[in-house]
């Protein structure tokens, strides 16, 4: 039984996969039920977290237990104010918890960042240039580059002064910099998007073995043919028109 229940898993996972892979050949229904069907898991996955890492430890029982923290329901109150922006008359009480959240949030954010980024970013670029005599020649210059480059990068956002003369120089000198990171950063991000379509593939090419009775190949051939005999019906009513 347990063996039936995970070809089934595999069937429908590659079904689903194969669903979201013909929105490459066009919009489709099929598109559309793993689509309703991802973000409808999706949205039970997170309403069951919130329910039961949050809600229930940190609402419910202060107040349902012996001694009871009323002073939960303050945040309680002010989350459950963000949902009325969904209902127009009262929607203007979602501003209260708007405007907590993203001030709580900008008071939280900007001091960690600033010890973590800011702090760090400083003390990373300083700190190599004290032990310069016992470096390698490859470690000096991989220190006075990084130098460089920080300081040619916050030319190119220092908007107090002209850019021009030396200033210019230094920060057209920076963009190069900021060329070389938004191109780093995003052969990074391709590369982790194309592991994840390497493993799909890899799910489709295991599902369309024998042991899980070719799977992949049944489903794909079901759904050309599907797009063949659509193709051809809502060709007929357009070629009856013509004459």
């Amino acid at each position: 039984m347990s063996e039936t229940w995970m070809i089934a898993g595999v069937w429908i996972a590659a079904g689903l996969t194969i669903f979201l892979f013909s929105f490459l050949y066009k919009d489709n229904p099929f598109f559309k039920i793993a689509e309703h069907l991802y973000l409808g898991a999706g949205m039970g996955w997170w309403f069951q977290v919130y329910l039961y890492n949050i809600w229930i430890p940190k609402v419910w029982d202060p107040l349902a237990h012996a001694p009871r923290d009323w002073g939960v329901l303050i945040p309680a109150v002010l989350g459950l104010s963000l949902v009325t922006q969904f209902i127009p008359k009262i929607s203007w009480v979602s501003r209260y918890g708007f405007t907590f959240l993203m001030g709580y949030g900008a008071g939280l954010v900007v001091p960690a960042s600033l010890a973590t980024d800011f702090m760090s970013q400083i003390v990373g670029t300083i700190k190599p240039f004290s032990a310069l005599g016992s470096m390698s020649a490859f470690s000096v210059f991989n220190t006075l580059l990084i130098a460089v480059g920080v300081i040619s990068v916050l030319f190119y956002f220092f908007f107090s002064v002209e850019h021009k003369g030396a200033v210019k120089k230094v920060s057209n000198f920076g963009v190069y910099f900021l060329m070389v990171y938004f191109g780093a950063a995003f052969g990074n991000t391709v590369m982790a998007r194309f592991s994840l379509l390497y493993g799909r593939f890899d799910e489709l090419n295991a599902a369309g073995s024998a042991n899980n009775f070719y799977a992949t190949q049944i489903i794909l051939a079901a759904m050309v043919l599907y797009f063949l005999v659509h193709g051809m019906v809502g060709k007929k009513p357009s070629a009856e028109e013509a004459h």
